[in-house]
């Protein structure tokens, strides 16, 4: 099997760039041969000049969904759905679904993702942490028992452990982490009967 940093290369994302494979690696290999249900929102729009565009960002042969056909290729047994705003972002192919829908929006999120349930949520969106924090209140309870929630790129760090702590708390009690360096946040549900 191809390793994480190697597969978010060859799709162009910028996810190993940015350091976020060893967390992944450690978090997740367990999980790699598990027939997992994935969800990504922020699926990476290449229109110059709109939010989150990852024109600058992306590794050389990027087309939007880099990281969801990585993450296709890691876990070879799991289906991965996007959502993202952009049309670009949009397509079909082995074991990926996307949608349109924003995140911040419970509505469009319900129409798009009907009554399922996900293994792993990753917030790789706007990267507002107003946004963030109302994107988890959307998804939490989309969160499988023994899931994962992970929110990427905190660019206002020093809010989500003040400001927003509270509502992480309501949410995930205090089974998250916060790796300051990588800017990333990481919840886990508890298992059925805990």
């Amino acid at each position: 099997m191809a390793e994480l940093g190697s597969l978010f290369n060859k799709y162009g994302s910028d996810k190993d760039r940015n350091g976020y494979t060893p967390i992944y690696d450690t978090i997740w290999k367990n999980l790699r041969d598990k027939p997992i249900d994935m969800l990504e929102i922020g699926i990476g729009t290449m229109i110059p000049g709109v939010q989150s565009s990852m024109v600058g960002y992306s590794l050389p042969g990027y087309a939007p969904g880099g990281s969801l056909r990585a993450w296709r290729d890691y876990f070879p047994l799991g289906n991965i759905v996007g959502c993202d705003v952009q049309p670009d972002t949009q397509f079909t192919e082995e074991r990926i679904t996307t949608h349109i829908a924003n995140s911040s929006e419970k509505a469009q999120l319900d129409a798009v993702l009907g009554d399922r349930m996900f293994d792993i949520i990753i917030d790789d969106g706007l990267h507002w942490d107003e946004t963030q924090i109302k994107t988890m209140e959307n998804l939490w309870h989309r969160v499988k028992p023994g899931g994962y929630y992970v929110i990427e790129d905190i660019t206002e760090w020093s809010r989500i452990p003040t400001e927003f702590r509270h509502k992480i708390e309501d949410l995930a009690g205090k089974a998250y982490f916060l790796t300051e360096k990588k800017n990333v946040l990481v919840a886990t549900k508890p298992p059925s009967g805990q």
